[in-house]
């Protein structure tokens, strides 16, 4: 399979995943039709009575329902990655049988061809088929070589592992027999690996060291000088340091700069998680204090890279950054601002506890929206910058690491939430909550789709494929955020 058709089929495997198993049946319904596969249809129509079952107990056994949803979402997501290369097997269909009308000339005489004699062409009828083409050309093939191999040695001079091929009569030669001779100059290519494009044998004057398996007369063992020589071109030449790109430091150094910027919100987004898993083990009263964390570390992380700012970066260099895009310090203080909105959760009157999981989501996607100004700001050209200034940055991998770092979120994220909760959740207070989990998750992966779009269409890097991709990513994300929100608001959480 091509890069492409490989990304592709992991791409079709997380369907089930991304649809929450609605669409289970309809992936593997499709796979069955193109593999023309029997299991995979009768897998396609387990998972479809699967969904009905869901659909049927989702008001009345929520356990069975939840089981039911488990092994569309995960389940079928395992099963479409062990098959996924399916999608792209081939069908082969047996050849037709054809008849074979053979030459007026007769067959030819292989003997005559291996002894450097010109074979008669045969005359073929207009329509010449052949029953089983590979299985008689093969034959004919292994016919040849044999019928050639009969009177000694092969025309083209090699032993073909042959071990009763005659090795070199001369005593100072390692080498099968051979007919030329071998110079100094040739063993120095062959210990090399390389062939000189110049070299020419009528030309090479170099010294000989076998004159050939031919030769008549005594044999001279090389002298000193000619085997020093030879082993001084044998030794090993470590390659050539090249010479680092001043580029790469650079945009390291830039990397890290915005990378340090917007990250509050990554923080956010993960100390959120956290929180909605730990409240599924707490009283509302008791977990919505806890709030006070998501607010606290949006400022810490500020105040920690504005010590270590002369430490990482070159005297100014921060500064003059961030004064060429005011927007990226609007984006922090949109991102600390986002740290404080769940602490209306602690306020008096205390919310209801759907209010306060809505509040840890709002929050990660106000902060998301920072982190999408400050990495879109990268590439936005900035007036009186220099070159060097403007090539901080390549539009191309900038845009390639943020759809990465989405796929990896979505990847460990997602899964990992979703599997841990729906076990934890018989055990835990408040099972509920796990859907405040999986919007947050599914929050920060929008972002990080979205952000990696609008980079490439500014930046005009997108390639054909880029954009589908991240389109039907960025919709199978957003179907799982609708749905978390809407199972958060249908939820009675406890007191």
């Amino acid at each position: 399979m091509s890069t492409v058709l490989r990304g592709s089929s992991w791409v079709v495997s997380f369907v089930p995943l991304l649809s929450i198993g609605f669409l289970t049946w309809a992936l593997f319904t499709v796979l069955a039709v193109r593999a023309r596969s029997w299991p995979v249809a009768g897998a396609a129509l387990g998972y479809l009575g699967l969904l009905a079952l869901a659909l049927w107990t989702s008001r009345t056994h929520e356990t069975v329902f939840d089981i039911s949803l488990f092994l569309l979402m995960v389940g079928g997501t395992a099963h479409a990655v062990l098959v996924r290369h399916l999608w792209f097997r081939r069908v082969r269909r047996r050849p037709a049988s054809i008849e074979v009308v053979e030459a007026e000339a007769g067959e030819v005489d292989y003997a005559v061809v291996s002894a450097g004699g010109v074979a008669p062409e045969p005359v073929v009828a207009e329509h010449v088929t052949v029953e089983e083409p590979v299985r008689r050309l093969l034959d004919e093939i292994d016919e040849l070589v044999e019928q050639s191999l009969r009177d000694g040695e092969p025309q083209v001079g090699y032993d073909y592992d042959d071990p009763t091929y005659p090795d070199c009569p001369n005593p100072h030669c390692d080498e099968p027999w051979h007919g030329l001779a071998i110079t100094t100059r040739m063993e120095r290519m062959r210990t090399y690996g390389e062939v000189d494009v110049d070299y020419d044998y009528r030309d090479d004057a170099s010294p000989v060291l076998c004159p050939g398996s031919a030769f008549e007369g005594e044999w001279e063992q090389p002298s000193h000088e000619m085997t020093a020589d030879l082993w001084e071109s044998e030794r090993a030449v470590p390659p050539p340091v090249p010479e680092p790109d001043p580029m790469v430091a650079v945009r390291a150094r830039a990397d890290t700069l915005w990378m340090a910027i917007a990250r509050p919100a990554v923080l956010i987004a993960v100390v959120s998680w956290l929180l909605a898993m730990v409240s599924m083990f707490l009283a509302p009263a008791q977990w919505r204090w806890l709030t006070v964390v998501v607010g606290v570390l949006a400022p810490l992380w500020a105040g920690w890279l504005y010590g270590r700012e002369k430490r990482l970066f070159p005297d100014g260099y921060a500064r003059k950054r961030l004064r060429a895009r005011r927007s990226a310090l609007a984006a922090v203080v949109l991102m600390v601002w986002a740290g404080w909105l769940p602490m209306r959760w602690a306020s008096e009157p205390p919310l209801d506890p759907a209010d306060g999981y809505f509040a840890l989501v709002i929050a990660c996607a106000v902060a998301c929206l920072g982190h999408a100004v400050v990495q879109i700001g990268r590439v936005r050209p900035v007036a009186g910058a220099s070159l060097d200034d403007m090539a901080e940055t390549d539009p191309k991998a900038h845009g390639e690491n943020l759809v990465v770092l989405g796929f990896g979120w979505m990847l460990l994220g997602l899964p990992i939430t979703l599997l841990f909760g729906w076990i934890l959740g018989y055990l835990a207070y408040q099972p509920g909550a796990m859907w405040a989990a999986v919007a947050v998750n599914a929050v920060l992966v929008l972002a990080l789709f979205i952000e990696s779009g609008a980079v490439k269409i500014i930046t005009k890097t997108r390639d054909d494929g880029d954009l589908p991709i991240i389109v039907f990513l960025t919709i199978g994300v957003g179907a799982l955020l609708v749905w978390s929100l809407l199972r958060i608001g249908a939820t009675q959480f406890q007191p």
